[in-house]
Parts: structure tokens; C-alpha cells; sequence
């Protein structure tokens, strides 16, 4: 009896040296007495209990309840649908013949679903027989005890151990769980992108007086703007290979540095070909930098919640670029161009070592339990190059389906028009002599007033997006941009401008969050990284194509007919991923109806 109450010591000591480091005292104490008595009533103690509740859920604020996230692994949850929810709860019920026909699950339900599912768990990663003795199996009955209560305490709003839950309310929790954010987590890299943005911003209104001092025709400003494109579309697929295998965090730390090295580079810039080389270094770095940011977001999100979960990060980017450019126009206008972009380089640093202190990894790991040690044997990692085999092979059947095909293809055509108009021609319109001559403080009050609408309308265009759907969501952003686009050359008047601005900003705000939420949807945790990837890749070639072509349009025919050609390419795109994705849904619709 002493040897396995000292044998399964031995194992939780192991995993409070990973957990609770700090709770050193406590569980030497605990140990003490159980070595003292030599009991196999210690084993099943409320000591213990108590101690492996604090640890096992994942660091959730209250050890009696299960964190979130480990509730859904357990369940199984993929899509969160109503249906879904209602199949987990069935299955939780069958697990007990019940003589008394309780309708609904009780703590005991719990408590034998758990004893199998973590079988389950286990058998994915790790060889059952590994861990089948005598010592693993009265751990397993202990720990599946445990988190049979924790997972109660969530589940069970009553609160009491001998009352029983209904279908329907299990599935109102689960959904209100999963509706809510995790704004603790979510808090830190919303502050990362509000300095991140305010960066970006400052350097928007010193960009075409960049343009006017080295020299470059529409043309070659077209190339240089979609030399950041070209970095990123090549820096996607290692991108998400790197994040995945490294980790979150240590991307959106360190690709700052590539980032600041090709903004700080652009004040040294004397030609097209220097200038074209910072762009590239610029975009390697936001490739990393944009990779790591939106899976942290996918592992703090589930489907029900995604949309609103971008919206405050998105929403911490707009308004950094709403101060930016008004400290950027200033900035150019008293102190000169290049210390502007000297200014944001170091400012790149700074933003670096913040989230080197605030972040925390985030990224999805195998389930352990505490007879697993210190870690969970597991295969081999991959090395590097099968890696990257692995993940363009996952691009095949990733473009087979036929929702990511289309939500790549109009990603594709947004990012050409959206390249082609605001990132290529609107800086040129608003500084043209000939036309609206607006100074750097001018062009950073406008994308300060596009960011402003940007920041309001984020969380209640994302909670709309939601609600009522990613696809109504992506054509009706993309309808108000490419309306605004439309009307733009016609614009004379100060409020003309404003109201065109403020529409077209409103249709920026749907399509920050709803592309990314519509794809993350469509696909299991080991596809994402690859899927989002692959819909960053299609909008970095829109991007390539769109800043060239129109650049090259521009500078053959005028600004205003190259404004208005994107217009109608990206109304034209909008239509038809409408019609595509009407036909599909009835399509899917009657598939599903029993012949």
C-alpha cells in the first residue's frame, strides 16, 4: 500500500513542479502526511481532490471550475452547433443506464463519460498500455472524479451535486460559455495592436511626400506597394509552419525587429530600388507578425465568439492608426520626413519588448494528465522540410472545398481593388497639386477620421457578423467599399468626402473580421494555420496584382478612371461570390433532405 501511495506521489509531485510552483509548501506538507499515514484513504482524500482541482483545469480563475477550453476538449466540440451540443449531451447520458429515467444528467453521468473519454484522449496521443497498472488506474478514478465535479460546477447553475441537468440547459450554458470572450487573454494583444497601428499610422501621410522626394510616376509607387505584398505572399507558408511548430509568442515578438529595420530603412531610402528593398523587409515581418496574431486569436475563440474576438484586437488597430496619422502629419510637417520613419523604427522595438513581457503563449497542446509526468510521449515532431511538404499538401484538399475555393477568390479580388485604390491612388488624389493638394496633416486627419469609424464600428459590425452570418457580412462590406470607390472621383466638397470616407470605413470594418471568422469555421484546429494562411496568400497575390495594375493604369490613363475601374472589378467579384454561395446553400440544403 505504501508503494503506490508513494508511487502516485511521486507522479503528482512531478506535476506540481510544472503547475504550482508556488504552492511548494502546501504539497510537501500533503505528501508528509501521507507518508505518515501509509493509507489508502489519503489517496481518495479532500486534500488531494482539492489540490488536483487547482491545477488540472488550466490555470482557470476559479479552481472549482473547469476552464472552458478543457471542458470543450472533453466534450468534443468542433463546430458548436445547436445539434452538436445536443449529440454530446446524449452521449453523456447513455453513458449510465438509468432505471429511473431521470431525463437529463447528473454528477454521476459526468463522472463515468469522463472515466472513458479521457481513455479516448489518451489513446490519440499516447499507447494505452504505457500507463495500465494498478497505481495509473486508482489516479484515473481519482482525477476523472475530480474533473467530473469541476466540469459540474460549470454545467450546473443550481449548484447543488443531486439535481439533474436538462438537455436545454446544458446547451444554453455551453452556448453562453462559448459566446463569451476571453478578454483576459485578449487584452494584451489588443494593446500590442494599438501600438502596432499607431506605428503603421504615422508613416501613412509621409509615404507619397517619400514618393515626391525620390521621384517615382504612379507606376513605380504601384511596385513598391506591392513589393510588401510579394514579401508576404512568399513569407505566408513558412510563416504558418514556424507558428505552428515554435509557438505564438516568439513571432510576434521578434518579427518586430524585421519590421523596424524596413520602416527605419525607408528615411535612408535615395531610389526605387532601396526604397522597393525595405518594402520587402516590411512585409517578411508582417507576414510573421500577422500569422502569430490571428492564431492566437483562433486558439482564444471558438465559432461562436470569433467575430467578436477580432473585433477588439481590430478594433485596438484602428484606433492606432486614428492617432497615428495625425501624429505622423505633424511629425513630417515640424520635424521632417526621415526622422519620422528613423522615430518608428525604434518605436518597433518598443512594441517588441512590451510583448515580450505581456503576451503568453497561447497555442493548442496535447491534453496531459498526472500520471503522464513531466511530459506525454508522443511521435516525433516532423523536421522543417516535411514541414513545409506537409503543409502545401494540405492546400489541395483545403482548395477542394468548395466554401474556402470561393471566400479565397473573392479574398483574391478584394485585396486587388483594395490595393489598387486606397494603398496606390487615394494618397496620390489627396496630394495631387492639380486637384485636392492636401498636406501630410491633411492625409493623416483623413485616415484618421476612416480609422475613428473603423474603431466605433468593429464590436457592433462583428457582433452582427456573428449573428446573421460571415458571407451576408463579406458581400455587404465589400458592396459599401466598392460604392465608395465608385463615387470618390465625382467628390468635390469637404462633407462629400466625409460621408464617402465614413462608408467606406463601415465596409472595412465588416471585412476585418468576417473573411478570417468565415474560414477558421470551415476547418479543425490541425487545418487552420494552414487554411488562414492560404486566404492571407490569395489577398497578398490580389494585393501583388492590384498595386501594380493600377498603378500601371493609372499612370496611362488618370487617376479617377483607375479609382473607378477597381470599383467595378470588386462589385463585379462581389456578385458572383453572392450567387456562388446562394447556390451552394441549396445545394448542401437538399442534400441533406431525406429522398
Amino acid at each position: 500500500m505504501w508503494r503506490l501511495q508513494n508511487t502516485i506521489g511521486i507522479n503528482f509531485h512531478r506535476l506540481f513542479h510544472m503547475e504550482r510552483n508556488q504552492d511548494r509548501w502546501a504539497y510537501s506538507s500533503f505528501l508528509r502526511k501521507c507518508t505518515r499515514r501509509r493509507t489508502r484513504r489519503c489517496l481518495s482524500s479532500s486534500t488531494k481532490s482539492s489540490w488536483l482541482s487547482s491545477i488540472a483545469g488550466g490555470g482557470g480563475e476559479n479552481p472549482d471550475k473547469i476552464d472552458a477550453k478543457r471542458l470543450y476538449r472533453y466534450l468534443g466540440l468542433e463546430t458548436f452547433k445547436k445539434d452538436e451540443i445536443q449529440q454530446k449531451f446524449q452521449l453523456i447520458e447513455n453513458t449510465v443506464e438509468d432505471e429511473k429515467a431521470t431525463q437529463g444528467i447528473t454528477l454521476a453521468h459526468l463522472e463515468t463519460f469522463l472515466s472513458k473519454r479521457i481513455d479516448v484522449i489518451e489513446d490519440e496521443h499516447v499507447r494505452i498500455s504505457q500507463y495500465d497498472d494498478e497505481e495509473t488506474s486508482a489516479m484515473k478514478a481519482l482525477f476523472s472524479k475530480s474533473e467530473a465535479k469541476r466540469c459540474w460546477n460549470l454545467l450546473n447553475k443550481n449548484g447543488t451535486d443531486g439535481n439533474v441537468l436538462r438537455e436545454n440547459e446544458f446547451v444554453k450554458v455551453v452556448e453562453e460559455t462559448a459566446r463569451s470572450l476571453d478578454r483576459k487573454r485578449a487584452l494584451p494583444l489588443t494593446l500590442s495592436m494599438l501600438l502596432v497601428g499607431s506605428s503603421v499610422g504615422v508613416v501613412t501621410p509621409a509615404m507619397p511626400f517619400v514618393v515626391q522626394n525620390i521621384g517615382l510616376t504612379a507606376g513605380e509607387y504601384g511596385l513598391v506597394v506591392s513589393a510588401f505584398a510579394l514579401a508576404k505572399m512568399t513569407g505566408n507558408i513558412p510563416s504558418a509552419v514556424l507558428v505552428e511548430r515554435h509557438g505564438r509568442k516568439p513571432y510576434l515578438v521578434y518579427t518586430m525587429a524585421m519590421i523596424a529595420v524596413g520602416v527605419g530603412g525607408i528615411g535612408l531610402a535615395s531610389s526605387f530600388e532601396q526604397l522597393y528593398l525595405c518594402r520587402l523587409f516590411t512585409g517578411l515581418g508582417v507576414a510573421g507578425y500577422s500569422t502569430a496574431a490571428t492564431m492566437t486569436v483562433t486558439d482564444i475563440s471558438t465559432p461562436l465568439n470569433r467575430a467578436s474576438t477580432f473585433a477588439p484586437i481590430m478594433s485596438a488597430f484602428a484606433a492606432g492608426t486614428a492617432m497615428g496619422p495625425a501624429i505622423g502629419g505633424l511629425s513630417c510637417d515640424y520635424i521632417g520626413i526621415n526622422p519620422t520613419f528613423y522615430a518608428v523604427g525604434v518605436s518597433y522595438i518598443g512594441v517588441a519588448a512590451i510583448n515580450h513581457l505581456l503576451l503568453k503563449e497561447t497555442i493548442p497542446t496535447h491534453m496531459s494528465f498526472p500520471w503522464h509526468g513531466k511530459s506525454v510521449p508522443t511521435t516525433p515532431d516532423p523536421t522543417i522540410r516535411e514541414s513545409f511538404q506537409s503543409a502545401l499538401g494540405q492546400w489541395v484538399p483545403l482548395l477542394s472545398q468548395k466554401p474556402i475555393r470561393n471566400v479565397c477568390i473573392m479574398n483574391g479580388f478584394y485585396w486587388i481593388a483594395l490595393a489598387g485604390s486606397q494603398m496606390t491612388l487615394l494618397p496620390l488624389i489627396l496630394t495631387n497639386s492639380d486637384g485636392l493638394a492636401m498636406t501630410a496633416t491633411n492625409v493623416g486627419q483623413v485616415y484618421m477620421g476612416m480609422s475613428v469609424v473603423q474603431v466605433l464600428g468593429n464590436p457592433v459590425l462583428a457582433n452582427l457578423v456573428d449573428r446573421i452570418g460571415k458571407v451576408p457580412g463579406i458581400v455587404g462590406g465589400c458592396t459599401l467599399i466598392s460604392s465608395a470607390m465608385a463615387v470618390l472621383p465625382l467628390c468635390t466638397e469637404t462633407y462629400q468626402l466625409a460621408a464617402i470616407f465614413g462608408i467606406w470605413a463601415t465596409g472595412s470594418s465588416l471585412l476585418s473580421t468576417a473573411p478570417l471568422a468565415f474560414i477558421s469555421d470551415l476547418v479543425d484546429d490541425a487545418n487552420r494555420a494552414q487554411a488562414i494562411a492560404l486566404l492571407r496568400t490569395s489577398g497578398d497575390v490580389g494585393f501583388l496584382i492590384g498595386a501594380s495594375s493600377v498603378g500601371a493604369l493609372a499612370s496611362l490613363t488618370s487617376l479617377d478612371l483607375a479609382m473607378q475601374s477597381s470599383s467595378g472589378l470588386l462589385l463585379t467579384a462581389t456578385g458572383w461570390f453572392a450567387v456562388r454561395n446562394m447556390l451552394n446553400s441549396k445545394l448542401d440544403d437538399q442534400k441533406s433532405r431525406p429522398s
